[in-house]
């Protein structure tokens, strides 16, 4: 064998071998046509390679008919003796009568084709890749045909790797070229045909490992016979019991045959005639296994492909698509955190403008509708209608104050010490059997307390919340709902994922989730569904869980949602495990006690009139002495005037000098003053600067007259 390829070959036949060996590629396979041709007097050469995916269809590479070049184009082989020779692998001679053995092939009728030789080309793997052949319009005689046979059989192994250089080549510029479509699906679509083409197997298939179950591994595309399938496509798919699994080992893994037998838990292997099977994992910049791409055949595989520079480089643009999904993903997600946070910022801020004037309000007509009722004797026809007003003004403020646990989690926490599973037990235990609506709520608790800095009546109204959420999710019928709590480590990719708090450190945390068996929720719905006033359910106000929101945040903790339509939902609140203390609690010394049946002396400032009229009115109902003022310069008037004063109720937001600025102008002039602050929406004394008042005591608006009692006369 020379350099071209070729053999010393008789007077009758000769080749010019030295044009042979200066060319390459698509011009060795023309030359050689070309050649072989005039050689043996052929009316038509061909070298053709096989079509990946369309069973029974060639491409022309080179071809020599009647001395001129058919061109680039691709035909059906079926019924022809070239799909005999291909399949099976062997030589075909047909010296003469080829029209009647393959009458099908209407080439050999229009043409008049009456001799065929043609001799399979193989890859280095021993793969078929093409094949070429020579035809004659006058018989040839066993003798030529046999001739140009073995003319060709001498050049096969050369053909055979330049087709499969070419076809290489053809897969490396697809590559190259990039997917048609920028849509990350269409990409993989478009890298699963390129694939089986450049492998020339039964089917190919690219996946991702699941970020969330990393035991889990989702199909994002198949090519199977040269077409794109949606059956399989977006699979999730355990690695136990697959050989993909053997990928988290690193290296590519390769079943060159016998796959049914090796995999039996597997049935769909042997009911599609799969014999071989090769996997090869792809790995993120930390070395971890991310995805994989994988080579499935009803023939074998050689360990050649695997090694092979052309493996090498679909893993690397894999890779590189695998890693713009995921930067892709993370980008949504935190575009969804951001939305959220602006949405948690601005509507903060619309809820604690208008708290403020609408707790004033709800404050006045509450205290007037208590006063009323004191003052109405026993059994008065008015009686049963001031309290369904007054039933009514409460349920408002309870609706205005999980309005505000959305804007700031239902007021500044207050953190202590405190075991989460025992907080989970005393929660459930005070939601009520008919609020259940039959379904079963089942705790699946860490062993041992759960120790973290946290307020427990937070804490306790979050699980609330999401526990009737997940029991209203589960609609008509039987249902789950599991809460569970658990010690835990939030990892950093865990962490990205967020809905809230993506700064929560990585590290030790207490996780408390709650899952449910509903009907699970749409990406977009889980976008929404801490918005205030979004609610799936007719009826629904859709706070619970913007509340819930509130007090996650305010105990700088992170929430997850997992929902799928059809799979239910699972909420996931994580807590830092080293939460830092709260500030010093340092309460304001009390002022002087009053003697026996002295009256005591209340100063009320309010620039709300009706607010200060009412609450001096339930103090009076105490027997307190009341002196009212509506702003600083009223109420430092009054106590230089009338003072001192047994105690004061200051209303924290009021124009001009604040109820904070207030107070404290009072207790220079009065020190120890035993001082309560109201307020329609609060703010820390610190917030407004006077970190010394920390400790004084807030009622939120609207109250009852025995809380501002207690507050009062503690």
């Amino acid at each position: 064998m020379d350099a071209s390829g070729g053999a010393a070959l008789g007077e009758g036949c000769r080749l010019d071998l030295e044009e042979l060996a200066a060319a390459s590629g698509r011009g060795f396979c023309q030359a050689f046509a070309d050649q072989l041709a005039q050689c043996v007097g052929a009316d038509l050469v061909t070298v053709s390679g096989l079509k990946a995916g369309k069973a029974g269809h060639l491409k022309l590479v080179a071809s020599w008919f009647d001395g001129l070049q058919l061109g680039d184009f691709e035909y059906d082989a079926r019924g022809a003796p070239c799909l005999e020779v291909v399949q099976g692998g062997r030589p075909r001679v047909v010296p003469d009568r080829v029209q009647e053995l393959y009458p099908k092939d209407w080439m050999f009728t229009e043409e008049n084709i009456n001799g065929y030789a043609g001799v399979p080309l193989k890859d280095a793997a021993g793969a078929v890749v093409g094949l070429v052949q020579a035809a004659w319009r006058q018989e040839p005689g066993a003798a030529l045909a046999a001739e140009a046979a073995a003319v060709m059989q001498r050049f096969a192994p050369r053909l055979g790797a330049e087709l499969a250089g070419l076809q290489t080549a053809a897969a490396l510029a697809a590559l190259a070229r990039g997917p048609r479509s920028p849509a990350p699906r269409a990409a993989f679509r478009q890298l699963a045909e390129q694939l089986q083409a450049a492998f020339r197997v039964r089917s190919a298939f690219i996946a991702e490992r699941c970020e969330d179950s990393p035991d889990r591994f989702r199909v994002l595309a198949v090519c199977e016979g040269g077409q794109a399938s949606a059956l399989c496509k977006d699979a999730v798919v355990r690695y136990e019991g697959t050989p993909c699994a053997f990928l988290h080992e690193g290296e590519p893994f390769l079943v060159p045959e016998g796959l049914p037998e090796m995999f039996p838990a597997q049935p769909h292997f042997r009911a599609q005639g799969l014999q071989a099977y090769l996997g090869i994992p792809l790995r993120d910049a930390e070395g971890q296994l991310f995805g994989h791409f994988a080579l499935l055949h009803d023939r074998k595989i050689d360990q050649r492909v695997s090694r092979s520079g052309l493996s090498a480089v679909f893993a690397g643009r894999i890779a590189l698509e695998l890693r713009r999904r995921r930067a892709e993903r993370r980008r949504r997600q935190a575009e969804q955190a951001l939305l959220l946070r602006h949405k948690s910022e601005s509507l903060g801020l619309l809820a604690g403008t208008i708290a403020h004037e609408f707790n004033n309000l709800l404050a006045s007509m509450l205290g007037s509708s208590e006063l009323a009722l004191a003052h109405l004797e026993a059994g008065h026809a008015a009686q049963v209608h001031v309290q369904a007003v007054e039933a009514g003004l409460q349920g408002s403020a309870r609706l205005m104050r999980q309005l505000l646990g959305y804007a700031r989690g239902g007021g500044a926490p207050r953190p202590e010490p405190c075991d989460l599973n025992l907080i989970v037990r005393e929660a459930l235990a005070l939601v009520p059997a008919d609020c259940k609506l039959g379904k079963a709520v089942v705790l699946d608790l860490a062993e041992g307390p759960l120790t973290a800095q946290l307020d427990p009546a937070q804490a306790g109204q979050l699980l609330m919340q999401a526990v009737l959420n997940a029991v209203e999710a589960i609609g008509p019928g039987a249902g789950t709902v599991t809460v569970s709590t658990r010690r835990s480590r939030l990892s950093a990719a865990e962490r990205r994922q967020l809905l809230k708090g993506r700064r929560m450190p990585a590290g030790p945390c207490l996780l408390l989730e709650v899952r449910d068996t509903g009907g699970g929720m749409g990406q977009d719905t889980v976008a929404r569904v801490f918005d205030p006033f979004f609610s799936t359910k007719p009826g629904g106000r859709g706070l619970g869980l913007a509340a819930a929101m509130g007090i996650i945040s305010n105990h700088r903790g992170g929430l997850m949602v997992e929902s799928q339509v059809g799979r239910g939902s699972a909420f996931r609140f994580y807590f830092p495990a080293g939460a830092a203390e709260t500030g010093r609690s340092a309460v304001a010394p009390a002022g002087p006690v009053p003697r026996a049946n002295q009256t005591r002396r209340i100063l009320v400032v309010d620039d709300e009139d009706t607010v200060r009229r009412a609450v001096a009115g339930l103090l009076q109902l105490r027997g307190c002495e009341v002196a009212q003022a509506d702003g600083y310069d009223a109420a430092l008037a009054l106590l230089q005037a009338q003072g001192p004063f047994d105690g004061a109720v200051i209303d924290m937001s009021m124009p001009g000098r604040g109820g904070w600025e207030t107070l404290a102008r009072l207790l220079q002039v009065q020190p120890g003053l035993n001082a309560v602050m109201m307020s329609g929406y609060a703010f820390s004394a610190a917030e407004a600067g006077y970190p010394e008042l920390d400790g004084v005591q807030v009622l939120d608006k609207p109250f009852t007259r025995e809380k501002l009692y207690k507050a009062l006369f503690r």
